[in-house]
């Protein structure tokens, strides 16, 4: 738990040094992780003993659960470039916290030297009850998004299927199921709860903050980059292979694999192509070879390493990393981009790339 929160703690302050940092989409999932990581902190030391409190403070302890859900909703709108089109709820959870933080201060002034007091002891299972229910309509709120709201976040599914936010949602699942089981169990034992029964709900939630604070803020990074990169993709204009040649199946190939640039596409295949073109999917692969003296996937690479060419000497990007720089230019992953970057006919000539940071051969870009 401590190492979690220690890990928690320096996540932030990395992504608060990176130049994303200011963003509101990382702001709000270091909310979420702050608020995840305080939430656990304070409970492990109450129940380890490590702070000294007496009975109303352990019982109403700081609210910060029920931020951390509101947080990761607010995080999953700003990625989707969604926050114009889905509701808010960043008052309201804000309006919640310092209601509950105010029934302290009240209670505080009748109850705050009682032992065992009924009220104070009911009243803490009642709002861990609200805040679970909170945290549940928002949970569902998400998960709405990904099943019957595709239209809102369309164009950001074409820079990131969003697999891992999904797994999140499967797990965070788990995690809710062992905190409704807890206090499910203790329903019953309103003064003196069996801890125990929460440590599923405490490990398990450390894990999931952590790795979906790491996938968020680095697929965040990922996909900002590819925006960008897909701007001046766009308007890119590459070396062809047509020239003077006169094969008519090689000519309806290659403007149909030009238009659109279609070649940027990582899933394009031989049959792919030949189904819109009607040549069959034989007679695609030889024109390529017979023109080019290249294979399929050589040649389409081609052009996708003209693309990278373009960028990787453009000073404006020479931050950015080459998992979105090959991802966007049509490679299927990083390892697919550096085969294709090695120019195995004359390894002088290859591009030298080493994890974001590119050493390049001149000639080889320039020919």
């Amino acid at each position: 738990m401590f190492l979690g929160v220690i890990m928690g703690f320096s996540f932030i302050i990395y992504s608060n040094m990176s130049s994303k940092g200011r963003d509101k989409s990382i702001i709000y999932l270091n909310l979420f992780l702050l608020f995840f990581i305080l939430n656990n902190l304070q409970i492990t030391l109450v129940d380890f003993n490590y702070l000294n409190l007496n009975y109303f403070e352990r019982k109403l302890l700081i609210p910060f659960s029920v931020l951390i859900i509101p947080s990761f909703y607010t995080f999953v709108t700003y990625y989707l470039k969604a926050e114009k089109k889905i509701k808010s709820f960043v008052i309201l959870s804000i309006v919640l916290f310092f209601i509950e933080i105010a029934i302290r201060i009240v209670f505080s002034f009748k109850y705050y030297q009682s032992e065992n007091s009924f009220v104070i002891a009911k009243y803490s299972q009642i709002e861990e009850i609200v805040n679970l229910c909170y945290t549940l309509f928002l949970y569902f709120r998400v998960v709405n998004i990904f099943l019957c709201q595709a239209k809102l976040y369309e164009s950001i599914a074409s820079f990131d299927n969003m697999k891992w936010l999904k797994k999140f949602l499967v797990f965070g699942f788990l995690v809710l199921v062992f905190w409704i089981f807890a206090i499910l169990f203790n329903l019953k034992e309103i003064f003196s709860p069996n801890i125990p029964v929460y440590y599923p709900l405490r490990i398990s939630s450390t894990l999931i903050v952590s790795w979906v604070s790491y996938y968020g803020f680095f697929k965040y990074n990922l996909l900002t980059e590819r925006i960008e990169l897909r701007k001046v993709i766009i308007k890119s204009k590459i070396i062809t292979f047509l020239q003077t040649k006169t094969d008519s199946d090689f000519i309806k190939i290659e403007n149909y694999i030009l238009e659109d640039k279609k070649y940027l596409n990582p899933l394009l295949s031989v049959s792919m192509i030949s189904k819109n073109i009607d040549i069959p999917d034989r007679n695609v692969s030889n024109s390529i070879f017979m023109n080019t003296k290249r294979n399929f996937n050589d040649y389409i690479n081609h052009f996708r390493i003209e693309e990278a060419k373009i960028i990787l000497v453009h000073p404006n990007y020479s931050n950015y990393t080459i998992n979105s720089i090959g991802l966007e230019c049509g490679f299927y992953s990083k390892a697919t981009f550096y085969r294709a970057l090695y120019n195995k006919d004359n390894p002088s000539e290859t591009i030298q790339v080493t994890d974001g940071r590119f050493d390049i051969n001149l000639a080889t870009l320039n020919r």
